[in-house]
């Protein structure tokens, strides 16, 4: 697993009562300190390349809950050894609302109560999400009756208050589980990564056909008989075929779009493509102190503080907005933006899609629109 993921390490752990394990994975990126672990978390140092150190530790709560007393403990005690700025997660097999669950009875109110003592005890929050808001499901969603089915947030991110000003733009994202399938996106990840390698071994393999064919016809050609003939039109077909795979090949990687249709001069294809890269590679940024990074969760965080603030509000007063939108002359109409406010439907997505450049930019599932 820690292979296909593209990760350089892994350590896991036999989870407490169902079926399965913990594991904690990691980029070349980071250095890790394991420092423990149970059936029921991975405690870890966490040592960026650019001097950070933070504390990870993940955790699995019992899933009995006459023993999730222990677990809490277990956290207790953990909050009591660590003087990092301290990220906590996992499957904590808890709620901390009512309204974190639904379907099925009640959740009993002792059992949110000793959750979120212990995380006032090591001063821990929430960090919030975005997705989907339950985690884990179970049951008939088709069923009439909503006890048969029922949905929580189990799995959450915790964090103190130096973790939080260490890196104050984290983003929790929850993938979409619906009755235990993954996530579509989530198999794209996988689908891409194995559509490289794909790639990697199909295009050396086609350059290796054109240079087998390209010498078997010229043998063929160089004393054609009517003897041979058939053989010399069957050579020539298969290499254009070939050839025309490899122009569409490098056509797709320079992304060039005034070129539509032409000979096959798959070099020029070629030095697009190298060109672009170049072009687009960011060697690094400065950041807000006139300082140049060039390591690459330096340049990620400049970048996103960038766009973050450029898009944030400076909270302006009511009546400074007043007097500028005033002075302004209306461009949109009720119409326009009746039509604008109205709810997307299917085709308007179709449409949007099928519009787009078929082998432009990849997505962030790593798909181009051609895919789909």
């Amino acid at each position: 697993m820690r292979v296909k993921l593209r990760f350089s390490g892994m350590v896991t752990w036999e989870k407490e009562g169902r079926s399965g394990r913990i594991c904690l994975l990691w980029t070349d990126s980071v250095d890790v300190h394991l420092l423990n672990g149970s059936k029921g978390h991975i405690d870890a140092i966490i040592s960026s390349h650019n001097n950070l150190k933070w504390r990870f530790t993940e955790m699995y709560g019992n899933p009995d809950t006459t023993l999730r007393t222990h677990f809490w403990d277990l956290l207790k005690r953990l909050g009591d050894s660590q003087s990092l700025p301290w990220l906590c997660g996992g499957d904590m097999n808890e709620i901390l609302f009512d309204h974190e669950k639904r379907g099925g009875g009640g959740r009993a109110l002792y059992l949110i109560r000793n959750f979120r003592e212990a995380l006032e005890y090591c001063n821990l929050a929430d960090l919030g999400f975005r997705g989907p808001k339950f985690t884990w499901c179970r049951g008939n969603s088709n069923s009439p009756s909503n006890s048969t089915f029922v949905q929580e947030r189990l799995d959450r991110m915790l964090g103190n208050s130096g973790w939080s000003d260490l890196f104050p733009n984290s983003i929790v994202h929850h993938l979409r589980l619906w009755a235990r399938t993954i996530d579509p996106c989530f198999k794209l990840k996988y689908c891409a990564t194995d559509l490289l390698k794909w790639n990697l071994e199909k295009f050396r393999w086609l350059r290796e056909e054109i240079k087998k064919k390209t010498i078997a016809f010229n043998q063929v050609d160089r004393a054609l008989f009517s003897s041979n003939w058939q053989t010399h039109q069957r050579l020539e077909r298969a290499l254009e075929a070939l050839k025309y795979k490899e122009e569409r090949y490098w056509q797709q990687q320079s992304k060039d779009l005034w070129l539509k249709n032409g000979d096959r001069n798959s070099k020029f294809f070629h030095r697009k493509a190298s060109a672009r890269k170049v072009k687009n590679f960011i060697t690094g940024l400065l950041n807000s102190n006139d300082v140049w990074c060039e390591d690459k969760e330096g340049i990620a965080y400049i970048a996103e503080s960038y766009f973050h603030n450029i898009f944030s509000s400076s909270s302006p007063h009511s009546s400074d907005l007043d007097m500028v939108l005033n002075t302004m002359e209306p461009k949109v109409s009720l119409e326009m933006n009746e039509q604008l406010d109205r709810r997307f439907v299917a085709e308007d997505v179709k449409a949007a899609v099928f519009h787009m450049a078929p082998s432009k930019s990849l997505g962030a599932d790593g798909m181009s629109a051609l895919f789909y």
